[in-house]
C-alpha cells in the first residue's frame, strides 16, 4: 500500500478514519472484518460514510491492515458489497448514497480537515454492480 501512502501522505486506515470522524467523532476504524464488507455505513449522520468513496477507503484499509498474505492481490469484493455497506443495523440503507462524490458539505468539511482523497475515487473507483476490486 506503499502507492496510495506516497500519493495521500498517510495510510487508507488513517483517511477513512479522519473522513468517518467528520460525522462521528467516536469512530474508530479497529480491526476490520475479513468476511466483508470490511465495516457498514451505520453512523447516526452517514453523510460521511454513505458513499463509493468511503466504501473504496474501508476496503483499502482492510488489505493494508491484513497484508497481501489472506488475499494474493488484496481483498476484492463481490457484486452487492456496497450495498451491504450501506446496509445500516436495522435494515435500512443510509441515505443520500453519493457514488464518486461526496455531499457539497462533506467535500468542504474534508478541504477545510485538510484529508486528501486519491483522485481516481472521484473519477475511476467505482463499480455500478457493486463489487470492488
Amino acid at each position: 500500500m506503499d502507492w496510495y501512502k506516497d500519493a495521500v501522505g498517510e495510510t487508507p486506515c488513517t483517511t477513512y478514519q479522519r473522513l468517518r470522524q467528520m460525522c462521528n467523532p467516536q469512530y474508530q476504524v479497529g480491526t476490520l472484518n475479513t468476511s466483508l464488507p470490511p465495516d457498514t455505513c451505520d453512523d447516526q449522520v452517514g453523510d460521511c460514510c454513505c458513499n463509493s468513496i468511503s466504501f473504496s477507503l474501508s476496503m483499502l484499509c482492510i488489505t493494508c491492515q491484513q497484508g497481501f498474505t489472506k488475499a494474493t492481490n488484496g481483498f476484492d469484493a463481490p457484486a452487492g458489497m456496497y450495498q451491504k455497506y450501506l446496509t445500516q443495523s436495522d435494515n435500512s440503507t443510509c441515505s443520500p448514497v453519493n457514488n464518486k462524490t461526496f455531499p457539497t458539505n462533506i467535500q468542504s468539511a474534508v478541504c477545510n480537515n485538510t484529508i486528501k482523497i486519491f483522485d481516481a475515487m472521484y473519477t475511476r473507483i467505482w463499480w455500478s454492480d457493486g463489487s470492488w476490486f
